[in-house]
């Protein structure tokens, strides 16, 4: 936890496919802010609320319990106001944006997911107001910048990354086969699927010594259906994750569109080297010493890699330290400096323009 001199508070929000060590809400212990933390409303009564709630909410990712927790930041920013309040997810500035003339405190806004998709993670941003009432956008990739000029001024767009926790996650005990290339794929967002299935067939009709493992939720198990040499996890432990990076020859993860990536920076911690897709934000994140990017859907390109590593283990072996000191840039350490720095100047330039009183 760091000490910034500002006193910030942070509306988070945890998704359930998220490490207990990662996700974006760490952010907020790292730079020691307040936490308003999204509610969630259990049992019947809180699946006949959000039932009821997507009937009137702006956006899909807008759940009720988000609009408690932003109720909440508004009373916060009216009544106690920080010297910065700072939402970690563009989905819950419903409230905020519509009642910015409320808040007495500056408000940055982090945007996580890319434009462009389908469907889109920005487009419900056209039913705010104009600027979005927030004073700095923050993203987790460049290539959203030039985006999100759509609706926010570029002098207030900063790319700051996402982090990855590198003490839980680190290549310690790692127990590599000696006998086949383990190939590991994890989480199921933005994942080409055509692209994985694809890839596995073929690596098993040239009969090659790799062993897939895959970690995702049940529900894309079919996805997979038919596809050999292949063994499937679900509900795994966040240490028996770690153990599944630790002891993969690579991280195997084709998307079809993506900024930052959990499973991506969490592999590189541990010392995992990465195949990836040449595609949004990826590039922010991995360089060529640690990973390898390839074009996107290119199906043989990643069937010509994944045999060729099984050729020469070494290939990938060469890359661990590559990695583990690629994925130390982003630790969450790094990236609260950078953002307590961002704070700073935002709260000295609202002081800045906060009318001079005459005696």
């Amino acid at each position: 936890m760091r000490e910034s001199s500002v006193r910030v508070t942070c509306l988070v929000k945890r998704y359930d496919h998220h490490t207990a060590s990662g996700g974006y809400d760490r952010l907020a212990a790292a730079v020691g802010a307040q936490v308003i933390m999204s509610k969630q409303i259990p049992g019947l009564f809180g699946k006949a609320a959000n039932s009821i709630w997507q009937q009137l909410a702006p956006s899909p990712y807008y759940q009720v319990g988000d609009w408690l927790s932003e109720l909440q930041a508004l009373a916060t920013g009216v009544f106690w106001p920080p010297d910065v309040l700072h939402v970690l997810y563009s989905s819950q500035i419903y409230l905020l944006s519509k009642r910015r003339k409320l808040l007495r405190c500056p408000l940055i806004v982090t945007f996580h997911g890319p434009s462009g998709t389908v469907p889109s993670y920005t487009d419900f941003l056209d039913t705010y107001p104009k600027g979005l009432g927030i004073d700095v956008a923050v993203v987790v990739a460049t290539s959203e910048i030039a985006a999100m000029q759509r609706w926010i001024d570029p002098s207030k767009i900063v790319y700051i990354p996402h982090g990855i926790d590198t003490d839980r996650f680190r290549p310690e005990g790692q127990t590599l086969s000696a006998d086949k290339l383990r190939v590991l794929t994890v989480g199921h967002h933005g994942r080409d699927w055509a692209v994985i299935h694809r890839t596995i067939d073929e690596i098993n009709r040239r009969g090659l010594d790799v062993e897939f493992h895959v970690v995702t939720a049940e529900h894309f198990f079919p996805y997979l259906t038919g596809c050999d040499n292949l063994v499937l996890h679900s509900r795994v432990s966040e240490a028996e994750l770690v153990g599944l990076y630790r002891s993969a020859d690579v991280l195997f993860l084709p998307v079809t569109n993506a900024t930052a990536n959990n499973s991506i920076l969490e592999a590189l911690a541990c010392g995992t080297p990465v195949i990836s897709t040449l595609v949004g934000g990826i590039p922010d994140y991995v360089n060529e010493e640690s990973s390898w990017l390839l074009p996107l859907g290119d199906v043989y390109a990643h069937v010509n890699l994944i045999a060729s590593l099984a050729g020469d283990r070494e290939l990938a072996r060469n890359r661990r330290k590559a990695a583990r000191t690629q994925a130390l840039k982003f630790d969450w350490r790094c990236v609260a400096e950078q953002m307590i720095r961002l704070y700073r100047e935002t709260k000295s330039r609202a002081s800045a323009q906060m009318p001079t009183r005459r005696g």
